[in-house]
């Protein structure tokens, strides 16, 4: 499939105390494990369908540093297509830092992604001709609510949207009042992120409600507890897969990029869900956030 992806990329620098000690403490220097790695919600889904065969095209800001430098190199060397992508002069890269615990669960971060601001409106729209010749599009929250609304006003191809974390998620909540469409093909979240959107206090309720709010198909990842499918009211939930855990960073990234590997394959609906849980199985038994084997 070709597929466009649009959103950040950024650099990940997660913090993971090592095995028997504790994450923080005060006035402290704890033994940690520090990585650096090319992420970004709009990235990794990006590097996962490159692993899986499709026709990617990234679309993102890009910073003017050696870290740029080495993401653009690298997005080039996986054979993305980076010509909607824009490089600003003088712009820090976004780095995102995580202190996880020992299974890379995130406890807290900081972020400087002040160029994912430049992700807006006039970055998107003079764009949406190529866009549209894409087999279907993908977008996170990073960008703009005034750019998200205009994209699903005029995508003219299935639109799948990340929501990234609830705080972002709000974005998409902007986007959809705001357009006159007011639908979207597929919405991926968390539980915490469509608990935020809704308002519901449970899984079912909200991806019912986000159902009633326009999203045609709702993908929603419950972590060990697996991932629940819901469309037209109508729910199944599935069980997560056994696995080893090594890092959870990513998981959610590979399980959106097998579901839509999974449509790419003729299954719909529920029936990507598999997909995507093999996809999040084998990226948390690797370190950083894409598992470099990943085959479905």
């Amino acid at each position: 499939m070709r597929i466009t992806v649009i959103g950040e990329s950024n650099i990940d620098i997660p913090v993971k105390p090592c095995s028997g000690m504790p994450q923080t403490s005060a006035n402290t220097c704890v033994p940690s494990h520090i990585s650096f790695h090319h992420g970004g919600v709009a990235r990794n889904i990006a590097h996962n369908l490159r692993l899986l065969g499709h026709e990617v095209r990234l679309m993102t800001v890009f910073g003017d540093d050696d870290f740029a430098l080495r993401l653009i190199e690298d997005c080039e060397a996986l054979g993305m297509d980076l010509s909607l992508s824009s490089q600003c002069k003088d712009a820090q890269s976004p780095i995102f830092l995580s202190f996880n615990d020992e299974k890379g669960n995130m406890q807290s971060a900081a972020s400087d992604v002040a160029l994912n601001d430049r992700m807006d409106l006039d970055w998107l729209k003079g764009k949406m001709e190529e866009i549209n010749r894409s087999d279907i599009v993908v977008a996170d929250t990073l960008i703009s609510a005034e750019a998200l609304s205009y994209l699903i006003d005029s995508c003219a191809v299935p639109l799948y949207i990340d929501t990234v974390s609830p705080g972002k998620a709000k974005r998409f909540l902007e986007a959809m009042q705001n357009s006159t469409k007011h639908s979207v093909h597929a919405l991926k979240c968390n539980l915490s992120e469509a608990l935020a959107l809704t308002r519901e206090n449970d899984a079912e309720a909200a991806a019912q409600r986000l159902n009633s709010m326009g999203v045609s198909q709702v993908y929603l990842t419950l972590g060990e507890k697996g991932a629940l499918f819901c469309a037209k009211g109508i729910t199944k939930h599935y069980p997560s897969l056994s696995a080893k855990i090594v890092d959870v960073t990513g998981s959610g990234d590979a399980f959106f990029a097998g579901v839509i590997h999974g449509h790419s394959t003729g299954c719909f609906s529920e029936k990507a869900i598999p997909f995507g849980l093999e996809a999040a199985r084998q990226t948390i038994q690797n370190e950083g956030p894409v598992a470099q084997s990943l085959e479905l």
